[in-house]
């Protein structure tokens, strides 16, 4: 038992030690980490180079690096930093690399490209006849229809033109706002086409970085240099500094992945401590759950403070407060009843939620905040009591999953059986109060914002409705209309509805005055997700009892 105490000791400290000792082993030594670095304003906000690297590789290639070599052998094994490097120094080569992405075999035979391929070059696009033809087509369509919804293959031609649209930034030679104004917040742009009065110095450091790069120079000593003259005109603030520093260990730290790690792990540890009943184990057990939510909490505390606004105002953060949610109430339902389900549920719908949030396409996880989201309070109010219902809601489907492969699929039935059918009803009145609660906040607010309480808008009319199913549900269950069968599945079937008015209001219908929360991506997941759950709940149906 020792030997297996020491192996799991370690998987606990080196992901976080060796992250730890990458991040201060890179710093000051590779010129990349010193230019990711560097300070960038960009869509109102200022981001590390790292970030804009980032989230402009994935906008026009789809991925943030190439190791698979899924693009041309010139571009593999290369990072966000060395594609936007390239980009800015040399971004007529760049038109002939194959960096565009379109997946829709469909939309590749009407434009006449070769099926098979997935990256096409920007310039065999913008040569493409069909492709501004299709364009001007779609362009019509919406100007004389505005409520148009374009079908999947004019929504992929959308995507390769946006992409076409930002990587033409560069090929123009705009320039990055990288060079501060004394006095102001703000920063100037300094590029090789134009540059503000400002930024003059800064713009001939960029072409001595652009010819060191070119020759395989010393990129080191050209990035030092552009770091002092910037920093000549006027340092950046201590504040922006710090923030800059915490961005840049927000990424590279990645605290969500290490949450997945923990989180995982600690449900491998649950499983073995239900097999070898061992106090070691245990208490890895703790650690692990402890770890898990300590990188939830440091993330979430890294977004409060690079953002400077309540982590809940996309999908993305939404998702991520779901899954902290859902870990706490496990462990508070698992340390007040302690022979139930709580912790395992928990455990299972924070990875749930942490892994859909991966999902979430880059550029929507930092996005700026929209006008009508900046009041922090009703930020906190609103938004954290209808997230956290979901967070409850997700754990009752998980506890329902539970029950239904335990007790029906597997005929493992016990007493705590009926513990889990009451785990599961609790979780639902928990969740359903806040629910309420929450829909009626938001009527405050909106009353507040837009001059009415009620409007019958599709994410306040899918909130009343996810209201009334679960109200209809924990009411048939009161008066013994379903049993415990019905109601574990119900639970599954309410949670369908909650998915929906999260995300099929936001991402499928796009529709409404709550335009903020609007996103795209991830459809094919929900979907598949959609059909697993209606082949389960139907194969439970099956494998029923008759006296269930």
């Amino acid at each position: 038992m020792r030997w297996l105490s020491i192996l799991l000791v370690a998987l606990f400290v080196f992901p976080i030690s060796s992250t730890w000792a990458m991040t201060s082993e890179k710093i000051g030594q590779d010129w990349k980490t010193k230019f990711a670095s560097i300070p960038i304003q960009d869509r109102g906000r200022t981001m590390p180079m790292d970030t804009f690297a980032r989230r402009l590789a994935v906008e026009i290639t789809g991925r943030t690096n190439w190791s698979n070599g899924q693009l041309s052998t010139g571009n593999s094994r290369r990072d966000h930093i060395d594609l936007l490097a390239d980009l800015l120094f040399k971004p007529e080569e760049m038109l002939t690399e194959p960096l565009i992405p379109i997946g829709r075999k469909t939309l590749k035979v009407q434009l006449e490209l070769d099926p098979s391929m997935m990256f096409f070059s920007p310039r065999e696009l913008m040569r493409n006849d069909k492709l501004y033809l299709f364009s001007s087509e779609l362009q019509s369509k919406m100007e004389h229809n505005h409520r148009y919804r374009p079908s999947p293959d004019e929504k992929a031609l959308m995507d390769a033109q946006k992409r076409i649209t930002a990587l033409s930034f560069f090929v123009a030679g705009k320039g990055l706002a990288i060079v501060p104004v004394t006095g102001t917040d703000t920063l100037a742009r300094a590029g090789f086409a134009e540059a503000d009065s400002s930024a003059l110095h800064v713009q001939l450091a960029l072409i001595t970085m652009r010819e060191t790069y070119l020759t395989d120079g010393d990129m080191d000593t050209a990035v030092d240099r552009l770091t002092r003259t910037i920093n000549s005109i006027q340092a950046h603030t201590p504040a922006v500094q710090s923030k800059i520093n915490l961005e840049l260990l927000y990424n590279t730290h990645n605290p969500w992945r290490m949450a997945v790690i923990a989180t995982f792990l600690a449900m491998l540890l649950l499983t073995l401590r239900w097999i070898v009943h061992s106090r070691t184990i245990s208490l890895l057990v703790v650690l692990a759950i402890i770890w898990a939510i300590a990188e939830q909490a440091f993330g979430l505390w890294l977004r409060v403070s690079i953002l400077d606004r309540a982590p809940v105002t996309n999908t993305y953060e939404a998702l991520l407060w779901i899954g902290i949610v859902a870990i706490v109430c496990g462990v508070l339902g698992q340390l007040l009843s302690p022979r139930s389900w709580y912790l395992a549920a928990g455990l299972g719908a924070s990875l749930l939620a942490i892994l859909f949030a991966m999902l979430v396409p880059i550029a929507d996880q930092t996005n700026s905040l929209p006008a009508v989201l900046r009041s922090n309070y009703w930020l906190i109010i609103h938004v954290l009591t209808i997230v956290t219902s979901f967070g409850a809601l997700l754990l009752a489907a998980v506890l329902a999953h539970i029950y239904l492969i335990k007790d029906v699929l597997l005929h493992h039935t016990s007493e705590k059986s009926d513990r889990i059918i009451v785990q599961i009803y609790r979780m639902m009145q928990f969740g359903v109060i806040l629910l309420t609660a929450g829909t009626i906040l938001g009527g405050v607010w909106a009353a507040d914002s837009w001059g009415r309480f009620w409007g019958w808008d599709p994410k306040e009319t899918w909130s009343l409705i996810s209201i009334m199913i679960y109200f209809a549900l924990l009411h048939a269950r009161y008066v013994g209309w379903i049993h415990d069968f019905g109601l574990a599945v119900v639970a599954i079937v309410g949670f369908l509805a909650i998915v929906w008015t999260f995300y099929g209001v936001n991402c499928v219908m796009a529709s409404g005055l709550h335009s903020y929360g609007f996103g795209s991506g991830g459809d094919i997941w929900i979907a598949i997700w959609a059909v697993a759950e209606i082949v389960f709940i139907n194969l439970c149906f099956v494998q029923k009892p008759s006296d269930q």
